[in-house]
């Protein structure tokens, strides 16, 4: 059956001296895999840069339902960015954004919300020309409520718990021991207020920006196991140092 697919690459990796696995996530299928054909030639080489990490592409495609990998032929790139693979700083941050979304989304339906929120953000980070040293924390908390793990302020206060397994604020510890005690509970209603257009103003010291991000990825490992074995954040923190 010939649909046509528009599709986030989340990862590219060899498969064989002639073709790649392309991994997606796509707004009409959730994530999907496809064989892309590799070359040397001028032709192939634009096709390789067309797919790089984060790129964002739309294809006609004939799906084979009895295939774990399908094929990938021509296709072209809804949006092109200007600046996310000339800037160094940005180079990084799609690095971390690929590898977490990568894992994240192992198992995901489609969600058109989602999709679009992803290539909104990646849009503001292309265009922007500010400050990236909390781009990833604004995005890592802007995405929350979109999976479905957004703590419930409505229970806070001061000196409370916060409950990592349930996502609420509790007046003692909970049984288990994935919590946050008071002084580290009480960083969440500032996290809270960053968004991706406001994280620049917000000042935290190489340190604290660690803890958060450490924080966050743990956070979302106990809904989504497997986040927080990146191998990218450690690129971040020295980048941000």
């Amino acid at each position: 059956m010939q649909e046509k697919i528009h599709g986030i690459v989340l990862s590219v990796v060899r498969h064989s001296d002639t073709k790649n696995i392309i991994t997606l996530y796509t707004r009409e299928r959730g994530r999907m895999s496809f064989l892309s054909p590799t070359g040397n030639g001028k032709a192939s080489r634009m096709r390789n840069a067309s797919l790089q990490l984060l790129s964002v592409i739309e294809a006609d495609v004939r799906i084979v339902g009895s295939r774990d990998l399908q094929l990938l032929g021509k296709f072209s790139n809804s949006t092109v960015w200007r600046d996310l693979y000339f800037n160094p700083v940005k180079i990084s941050i799609v690095i971390f954004l690929s590898e977490f979304l990568n894992s994240l989304l192992r198992e995901s339906a489609p969600d058109g919300n989602l999709y679009e929120f992803i290539v909104r953000s990646l849009q503001l980070l292309d265009l922007s020309k500010g400050k990236y040293s909390n781009y990833h924390l604004a995005f890592l908390i802007s995405l929350l409520p979109l999976v479905g793990i957004e703590p419930d302020m409505t229970g806070y206060g001061v000196g409370g718990f916060f409950d990592m397994r349930e996502g609420v604020f509790r007046n003692f510890p909970p049984t288990h021991s994935d919590y946050l005690d008071p002084q580290q509970s009480g960083v969440i209603p500032l996290l809270n207020r960053m968004t991706l257009a406001n994280h620049s103003r917000f000042r935290f010291n190489v340190g604290d920006r660690r803890e958060i991000l450490k924080g966050l990825l743990n956070y979302y490992s106990i809904h989504f196991p497997g986040t927080d074995k990146l191998k990218s954040p450690a690129i971040l923190s020295d980048l941000f140092s």
